[in-house]
């Protein structure tokens, strides 16, 4: 089962006030965690994978980062 966190925030400096967001996903499939981030308007992201001994572990592991990007002013935009 794959599941999937969607979190959005407004942009530091000029490009916050011009009302430009940043984006981070999180995708768990299995025991694989992918973290894609970025400049929302544009298709190209950074990607880091993490490789998990149980399915647990990678779940785990991602609410965690969702809880620590909303501590740090994201706003989950969508979940699936």
């Amino acid at each position: 089962m794959e599941s999937k966190w969607c979190l959005l925030k407004r942009s530091d400096g000029d490009r916050g006030r011009s009302g430009k967001r940043k984006v981070y996903e999180i995708t768990v499939s299995g025991n694989l965690v992918t973290c894609e981030w970025g400049m929302a308007e544009k298709p190209a992201r950074q990607r880091s994978t993490h490789l998990f001994a149980t399915e647990q572990g990678a779940r785990a592991f991602a609410i965690e980062k969702m809880w620590s990007k909303r501590d740090r002013g994201y706003e989950v935009a969508y979940a699936v």
